[in-house]
């Protein structure tokens, strides 16, 4: 353990105990496996009731607690949330800011898996993968029936993005990589610019990577949504078609396998609004900004690696999925 961790351990402890008493004990601090979401640790804890591991995420030391980063917001986004009927998060124990800044939740037991992109290395029978998705369109229609959004700390309303501004958002993310990679980027980009729907419904706080991978799930029961680093209020469609992504094979080649359950898009939206979301207007539209925002993501992260700024071999294997999410995207819109 280095010293930065050792006085983490030392702080949440601190934490921990101001909140909870001085009996919790923290123990173990270490890097929580599978967690790619910036700095994702876990530790056992005892001295909590029902309690007995953590989960702790923490800015990167040396890097400023924005954006991503900011760990405080997704703590208050969670906190927000966690009384809503339909919605399970982990709970928040405690929150800190030195040495950096940090957030200690519990963990959710069970496991979060990808059935499209993990069918490789894990094969969900095909009743728990349908039971799982439809659960999840569940979710997201009680996730988006949220109206109390929680304040900055300096009591200023979130800013609420249109949908030009979501947009604009990832095609500065898509200009950050190397053109040869994300081909046809920018062509996708303006479809999705010249065909801006209105917006058709209030906006609403959506989650921003909402997908089976960020669910964890007991059997086909839903233990907590995680990974809040990018939430924000916007248009409910723009997480609808980020979730669809995730349950299309054919937009993964060679990374993603047809999944035995998994319902068809057509049945996740009508999911969704039987659950009482709202009805979903241009919904093309919709999942051609998803397939952008993912094959941005994908190029950037595809050019950190060949960079050496983030070594991950597995991004060598993306090509041919940003290629097709792309040429895809661009024919949803007509291009």
């Amino acid at each position: 353990m280095t010293a930065v961790d050792e006085a983490l351990q030392d702080a949440v402890t601190a934490a921990l105990r101001e909140r909870h008493g001085d009996r919790v004990t923290l123990t173990d601090l270490r890097t929580l496996a599978g967690g790619r979401s910036g700095v994702t640790l876990t530790a056992d804890v005892g001295g909590l009731a029902m309690v007995d591991a953590v989960v702790v995420k923490a800015a990167p030391p040396g890097r400023r607690p924005v954006g991503r980063h900011d760990v405080l917001r997704q703590a208050r986004v969670m906190d927000a949330v966690a009384s809503v009927p339909g919605v399970v998060v982990p709970e928040v124990l405690a929150v800190g800011t030195e040495p950096v800044h940090f957030v200690a939740m519990t963990r959710s037991a069970g496991e979060a898996v990808e059935p499209v992109l993990a069918a490789g290395s894990v094969r969900l029978p095909a009743g728990l993968v349908r039971a799982r998705a439809e659960c999840a369109a569940g979710m997201l229609a009680a996730l988006h029936h949220v109206t109390d959004i929680p304040a900055r700390p300096d009591g200023t309303s979130e800013p609420v993005a249109d949908l030009a501004a979501e947009v604009a958002r990832w095609r500065a993310t898509s200009e950050a990589t190397d053109p040869e990679i994300l081909v046809g980027g920018a062509l996708l980009a303006e479809l999705l610019e010249k065909h801006l729907p209105a917006a058709s419904a209030a906006p609403v706080l959506v989650h921003g990577d909402f997908r089976l991978g960020n669910l964890v799930f007991t059997g086909p029961t839903p233990t907590g949504l995680i990974d809040w680093e990018i939430w924000g209020i916007t248009q409910p469609g723009v997480d609808i078609g980020w979730f669809l992504v995730f349950c299309n094979p054919d937009l993964f080649p060679g990374i993603g396998e047809l999944v035995d359950g998994m319902p068809t898009s057509a049945e996740l939206v009508r999911c969704y609004t039987e659950a009482g979301g709202a009805p979903v207007t241009d919904l093309e539209w919709f999942e051609a900004f998803g397939r952008f925002k993912m094959a941005a993501i994908m190029a950037h992260n595809l050019r950190r690696h060949r960079e050496g700024r983030h070594h991950d071999p597995f991004q060598e294997t993306l090509p041919p999925t940003i290629a097709r999410l792309v040429k895809t995207g661009i024919a949803l819109l007509g291009g």
